[in-house]
């Protein structure tokens, strides 16, 4: 009799752990797999570009991925997580595929620097391509190199398919247009008010840019108005998982330079200015969604 009841209490004592251990799972999973309201995930790069983000949000938790800071809260009206990508093409994706598991995001923001490319895109001017491209996937050969498209997974058609570009999505692009028609608040350089370039192609790989040669053959062969070294990485998660995307880069540097200052030099001097003018336009779209 003695045995019977010690094995009840074993057994009750187990449903209640398991109890105990559901409940956990169900309230984490409420809140980090996509059962409780849907945030918008913002990534940037460099720790800097984060800053005016972080600050001018509500941030509620604070939570630390692949050995980053991740925020999660409030920013203009709006649930948010924000997140440091990492600089370079494999960082960038395997953020952005993490923090998609993680937060089940109703869309992913990209913010933060870039080269131009396009004489038409000065430094400080934010570029919001429609297509992104990995400009250095392809083949070497005898003639040089050849860029090739890539096969990925494309929900749509539930298959693989050869994919040469990325594209942002449509509606929110069109949200952005509306929030353009009301004054945005961007630092200017010198006299010359920054512009927004919504449209075209950008184009991304594992190296900085800093050659005219190069520059010149980004704009011959894509036609690209500005060079990164993530976006079209984080365009290519967000497709195989369908999620929407929209991407802000600020020009920092002409890609190659510009008369006597090397593209690493116009960085250190701008950096500041083209970080905050991408941020302040991921603002005004949240402001606008």
């Amino acid at each position: 009799m003695i045995d019977s009841v010690k094995r009840q209490n074993r057994t009750m004592t187990h449903l209640l752990i398991v109890a105990v251990v559901m409940v956990g799972l169900a309230t984490g999973c409420s809140q980090f797999c996509g059962h409780g309201p849907q945030p918008y995930l913002l990534l940037y790069a460099f720790e800097q570009e984060g800053t005016l983000l972080a600050e001018k949000m509500t941030v509620e938790r604070t939570d630390h991925h692949l050995g980053r800071t991740v925020l999660t809260g409030k920013l203009a009206g709006k649930e948010i997580v924000l997140a440091e990508s990492g600089i370079g093409m494999t960082n960038a994706a395997m953020t952005t595929q993490r923090m998609i598991d993680q937060y089940d995001p109703i869309a992913v923001i990209f913010t933060g620097i870039a080269g131009a490319i396009d004489s038409a895109v000065a430094i400080g001017d934010i570029a919001v391509p429609l297509e992104w491209i990995e400009h250095d996937y392809g083949y070497y050969g005898s003639e040089g190199f050849e860029y090739r498209s890539i096969g990925i997974f494309v929900p749509a058609d539930s298959a693989v398919r050869q994919v040469a570009a990325f594209v942002s999505d449509e509606h929110l692009l069109k949200v952005l247009n509306n929030a353009l028609e009301t004054d945005v608040g961007f630092k200017s350089i010198g006299d010359r008010p920054p512009e927004i370039i919504v449209g075209g192609v950008g184009v991304s790989g594992n190296s900085f840019i800093d050659r005219k040669e190069t520059r010149e053959w980004l704009a011959s062969e894509f036609a690209a108005d500005v060079v990164d070294m993530e976006s079209a990485a984080v365009g290519q998660v967000c497709t195989v998982n369908d999620v929407p995307f929209i991407i802000f880069r600020s020009a920092s540097d002409l890609a190659g330079g510009s008369g006597s200052e090397t593209a690493r030099e116009e960085l250190e001097q701008f950096f500041e200015v083209a970080a905050f003018n991408s941020s302040t336009l991921v603002i005004a779209l949240l402001g606008a969604l």
